[in-house]
């Protein structure tokens, strides 16, 4: 059958299939379900922009350490150690080996990625406090429900090979982030996952990077030459001409050479036309919009356009304060309720990242400690209230609960 039959009943071979592709491009061949395999197959796992993005957000975040802490009668919170908190973090999950940088990962990269986190928590016969943690794929889980939108009835159903188990609200927490847009009670409770939102720009990047080697893997040879005069070569003068054109142009000094024969002759080009040029520099585009949906600067990823110093630390500012401390208040939310709760039931316990030694945001507390000195100077505010705003503890000095002025000649007078 030939290849227009094909086309048009639609059975197409595989070499006629390459050739439409070639000619008309994917047919959607990229595209994936915001919940299936091929979310994480079509995204993370081939689009280079998208895996940088998420890797530099997941490696930073995780080299955070988390702090235990519990509340006071005094509103402060005191750090913990030594708590049961702190021994399943250390291991939690002797059975796969992992460790809690692993758990971290599984969870920023599942969250990032699919919009969805189901984490478990195992707790030993006779025994108090979740011992174990795991993070299920969340390809593989369905959520059901019923058709109650104000107390629905909801169940995570986990099927990956021989293992099969059903799960309530109660034996996991499940982190994802809001979707708004819904057609049933059971779909209203999956989370959004970011790689949708950008699936165009996913799929356009995947497209790009396929036509690209598809270009550079079939250009052979970069032009012909033919014979312009009225009588045809024969195969013997053919070949006779290919050896001296050979010859005389290829290797490496001869790279671009283009020689001239004494025969009417024309010369077709076959390298890359402007078009196919600019296509492949396009992916700077792509990277960009990548970049604004998860909330970061371009010029951390080698944007040749946004490279300069001040851009630079202004872009891993807003690395934290756009990206990586809002997950960080969400996961510690999702582990506060479901962790620290299960160990400490009298709801007093924390988990949180400590984040007082980033360099980039030191920089804030700089220009905030120069303006809360002014208050201070000005009578606005007292010294303690100033260090309590910084987050230091107060000075035992009484005159530090005075509010004072400094007059012209820079002495410092109590108000009274």
């Amino acid at each position: 059958m030939g290849f227009l039959s094909n086309l048009f009943n639609f059975s197409l071979s595989n070499n006629d299939s390459t050739s439409i592709w070639r000619m008309f491009g994917s047919f959607g061949s990229n595209q994936f379900d915001p919940r299936g395999t091929g979310l994480i197959k079509n995204s993370f796992e081939k689009n280079v922009d998208v895996y940088a993005v998420i890797k530099k957000i997941i490696d930073i975040t995780k080299s955070h350490d988390w702090i235990v802490e519990q509340k006071q009668a005094s509103g402060k919170w005191k750090e913990l150690s030594n708590t049961t908190i702190h021994d399943l973090m250390n291991e939690p999950n002797t059975v796969k080996g992992y460790t809690w940088n692993d758990i971290e990962e599984q969870i920023l990269t599942y969250l990032l990625v699919s919009g969805n986190v189901y984490l478990v928590g195992e707790k030993p016969l006779g025994m108090n406090g979740i011992a174990e943690l795991d993070v299920l794929p969340p390809p593989f889980v369905n959520i059901e429900s019923d058709e109650s939108f104000f107390n629905p009835n909801i169940k995570y159903r986990f099927a990956l090979g021989n293992s099969q188990r059903v799960f309530t609200k109660e034996d996991l927490q499940h982190i994802k982030f809001f979707n708004p847009s819904y057609n049933s009670v059971w779909e209203s409770h999956y989370g959004l996952s970011m790689i949708q939102v950008a699936s165009q720009v996913v799929q356009v990047g995947n497209d790009r990077w396929d036509a690209s080697a598809n270009l550079l893997q079939n250009r052979g040879a970069i032009g012909m030459i033919t014979d312009k005069s009225q009588r045809p070569m024969s195969p013997e003068e053919v070949q006779k001409a290919q050896a001296v054109w050979d010859s005389n142009n290829n290797g490496l000094k001869k790279f671009g050479k283009v020689s001239v024969t004494n025969k009417d002759l024309g010369y077709i080009s076959m390298a890359m036309s402007p078009t196919d040029l600019k296509l492949i520099e396009s992916g700077v585009v792509n990277l960009r919009a990548i970049c604004n949906v998860f909330g970061v600067d371009s010029s951390l990823f080698n944007d040749p356009d946004n490279k300069t110093y001040s851009n630079r630390t202004e872009a891993e500012k807003s690395l934290y304060t756009n990206a990586i401390i809002p997950l960080s208040d969400k996961l510690s939310e999702a582990l506060t309720n479901f962790i620290c709760k299960n160990h400490f039931p009298d709801k007093t316990v924390r988990m949180r990242q400590d984040f007082s030694t980033v360099e980039v945001l030191q920089e804030n507390k700089k220009d905030k400690t120069e303006i809360l000195t002014k208050q201070v100077d000005s009578g606005i505010i007292t010294p303690n209230e100033a260090r309590e705003k910084l987050g230091d503890p107060k000075h035992s000095s009484p005159e530090a609960d005075l509010l004072r002025i400094k007059n012209n000649t820079n002495n410092i007078q109590p108000i009274n």
